[in-house]
């Protein structure tokens, strides 16, 4: 788990001590991955970004940490807080796929066990009962509600199977 996710953690006055050209090199490769050095940080990524103010480093400070070739990129919240609304994607003039890199930075810090706290959670509790949450009995009479119908979760659990999604760590 790292420790920045959700507390905001600021890279301000970080020094970086590497630049791994291969990481760039392996971004490139991913889904939406391209020639990175195509962004020239016009920002307007950033600017349209619903979650610009929840985040410790802007979306196009991603962009440039990956073309520095920076791993650390994937300790920033910016990966995981992405709404996936693919407005810093269709603002971007150098039309770069940047929520598709999302993405793929996403399963990259994933399999590097660098996930949000609760994520790996949810996700078992996904599988197990099909939802992300489990409300009472009282809390659905509350609110006047019928009870929850039945939810197969045959088709839940072929899904995950089908996408390897809980086998992803132990693949890493």
């Amino acid at each position: 788990m790292t420790e920045a996710w959700g507390t905001l953690k600021s890279f301000a006055g970080k020094t970086f001590e590497t630049l791994d050209p291969e990481f760039t090199e392996r971004v490139s490769q991913l889904i939406g991955g391209q020639d990175l050095t195509a962004c020239f940080q016009c920002a307007k990524c950033s600017a349209g970004c619903p979650v610009s103010d929840k985040v410790n480093v802007q979306i196009h400070e991603v962009m440039r940490m990956l073309v520095l070739g920076l791993p650390e990129v994937l300790d920033t919240d910016m990966i995981w807080l992405c709404t996936t609304c693919y407005t810093c994607q269709e603002r971007c003039p150098q039309g770069i796929d940047i929520t598709d890199i999302l993405f793929g930075l996403k399963n990259m810090a994933f399999k590097r066990n660098k996930t949000p706290q609760g994520y790996v959670s949810s996700r078992q509790q996904l599988y197990d009962t099909g939802k992300l949450y489990q409300p009472t009995d009282w809390e659905r009479e509350d609110l006047g509600l019928d009870t929850v119908p039945h939810l197969d979760l045959d088709e839940t659990k072929k899904m995950f199977e089908k996408t390897g999604l809980l086998k992803l760590e132990e693949d890493d």
